[in-house]
């Protein structure tokens, strides 16, 4: 009898960045996305992967993570090394991240923003995981979406193309008020 690999590996549309899906669930629901030199203490996962050299940057979703790399490092010796420190957690029985005190949901958004939250929950975010990324909501005036991509999607030689051809597209025909969509990437 054949058993499935603890983690498996799956290249996304950008050569810097893989997906690592795995069996059980990381976190309950989102994503966390953390850079190199950030505070790790409540992300034991990400502190794992972030102890080898050349990984830049980590997304932690429930059931994948996608690790990106500089862009000097090579897979065929990272891959290897991450995967390993994935499946020694998974092995560890520690959680991914700690619970966070994140804000509750706003009650004060618009009609449009909540109808632009359900979209990007429903249709979008999933497509976009599938590559191993993730979309967050900004804000919404005067038209203008603001979005970030995050994960492999955040330096995707792609993203240009899912955000002006997939993600405004379908919010332009789904939601009139939308008249663009703007990536912002995080500040260095």
């Amino acid at each position: 009898m054949n058993m499935a690999p603890a983690v498996e590996t799956v290249p996304t549309p950008n050569p810097d960045a893989l997906m690592f899906r795995v069996a059980e669930v990381l976190i309950p629901t989102g994503t966390v996305e953390l850079r190199r030199g950030a505070e790790l203490s409540d992300a034991p996962l990400a502190r794992q992967i972030f102890a080898q050299n050349g990984v830049e940057l980590v997304l932690i979703a429930p059931r994948f993570v996608t690790v990106r790399k500089d862009p000097t490092a090579d897979w065929a010796f990272l891959e290897p090394a991450v995967r390993a420190s994935i499946e020694a957690f998974l092995d560890s029985g520690e959680m991914a991240v700690m619970e966070r005190a994140d804000a509750a949901p706003d009650a004060d958004r618009t009609d449009v923003e909540q109808r632009i939250l359900q979209l990007l929950d429903e249709e979008i975010r999933p497509a976009i995981a599938q590559d191993g990324g993730d979309v967050t909501y900004l804000s919404f005036i005067d038209g203008v979406l603001r979005l970030r991509l995050i994960g492999s999607c955040g330096t995707c030689p792609s993203s240009l193309g899912t955000l002006k051809m997939g993600i405004e597209r379908l919010m332009q025909e789904e939601i009139p008020e939308v008249r663009e969509v703007i990536n912002e990437p995080p500040e260095a």
